[in-house]
């Protein structure tokens, strides 16, 4: 097991703290099965941590399209609708959503 860095936006982590969110998907694979991250949820407006870090384990990576994701997996990672996972990612990437393009999906849980 390795300790990786995945980023997350602070609407995610906190989503990820609160265990609405369960996956990531990025157009890399973040390191593999086993390997832990850690995710810190909040900050005052100065930068002081208002939280500890949690620890996550990757448990699983799967290759699929973004279309899948939006479609199947939209709320493992934290949205409500389709709809809503399509239009974070537009504005996370700079407005491109390719749905035939492949990414890897990484599964995480929470290490007690």
């Amino acid at each position: 097991m390795t300790q990786i860095e995945i980023p997350f936006s602070p609407d995610m982590a906190i989503a990820a703290i609160e265990g609405r969110k369960i996956a990531t998907t990025r157009s890399e694979r973040k390191g593999g099965i086993g390997d832990t991250f850690e995710i810190q949820a909040r900050s005052d407006a100065s930068g002081y941590p208002l939280m500890e870090f949690e620890k996550f384990r990757l448990i699983d990576i799967w290759e699929t399209t973004l279309e899948s994701v939006r479609d199947f997996y939209y709320h493992l990672e934290g949205f409500d609708s389709p709809e809503a996972f399509e239009k974070t990612w537009r504005a996370l990437h700079r407005g491109h959503f390719m749905t035939d393009k492949y990414y890897f999906i990484h599964f995480f849980g929470r290490i007690a």
